[in-house]
């Protein structure tokens, strides 16, 4: 046996690794790390949203998908409704608006679908790079940034040109987060004993892409203080209560 095989500097490695394995229990532990997450609920079923007090916007239509949808989805906590804005005329781009609301909680290292992918699944193609901004939301109950993203699709065939926006954000462990990436940050803090994530997308079928951050922006003020305040979860009282 090849003596050098046991010297000093083998010995010093083989000693770090054993002490590390038996501080990593210990030291996860006291730092609270948690690996999956618990279920936090809502507070309100998304579907029985007071639509009262999103005027002037009425419910035109409430889409129920179907099972296998729901499986790819990943839960059967959202809404899907089509909006009809009732303070702009008939024919104004921004009259009609899709919206499309989900809820997850729980779990590991959870994907959020975002139609930066699913949009191309369904035949589409960027028609612009995609666009993250900083809206200010101002309506009672709510006074501040959120961010944004922005993606314009396009499908061409044969004797057509659809051409769509969809502006989506996110709410996740009690922070706006503009991107998947930054939600995937949130979720896994391997602080926090619970983690969800909330999706908002919003589409106009007939509007330019400044025209929907606009609505999107008109609507969200209305939307937003009531999912805060009647649906989702007080996050920081959750992880307050665990620690007692």
């Amino acid at each position: 046996m090849n003596r050098r095989f046991f010297s000093f500097h083998f010995v010093i490695v083989v000693f770090i690794l054993i002490v590390a394995a038996i501080l990593v229990g210990p030291v996860a532990w006291s730092m609270n790390f948690q690996q999956a997450k618990a279920a936090i609920p809502l507070r309100k079923p998304l579907s029985a949203m007071d639509v009262e007090r999103i005027r002037p916007y009425r419910v035109v239509e409430r889409v129920t998908l179907d099972g296998p949808v729901i499986d790819a989805l990943g839960t059967d906590q959202y809404i899907q409704w089509l909006l009809e804005d009732t303070s702009v005329p008939p024919g104004d781009p921004l009259r009609l608006v899709q919206l499309f609301v989900t809820y997850d909680t729980g779990g590991q290292n959870l994907v959020p679908h975002v139609p930066d992918e699913c949009r191309l699944g369904a035949g589409y193609e960027a028609a612009m790079p995609h666009d993250n901004r900083d809206i200010h939301i101002e309506s009672p109950g709510m006074n501040r940034e959120v961010p944004l993203r922005v993606c314009t699709f396009v499908k061409t065939a044969v004797f057509q040109h659809n051409e769509q926006t969809v502006v989506y954000l996110f709410h996740t462990n009690g922070e706006f987060a503009a991107t998947r990436d930054a939600v995937r940050i949130l979720f896994n803090d391997p602080r926090d004993r619970f983690a969800y994530f909330s999706k908002v997308e919003i589409s106009f079928p007939k509007a330019g892409r400044e025209e929907s951050v606009q609505g999107a922006t008109k609507l969200l003020g209305k939307l937003l203080p009531v999912l805060l305040s009647d649906h989702l979860p007080d996050f920081d009282a959750a992880e307050k209560a665990a620690e007692k």
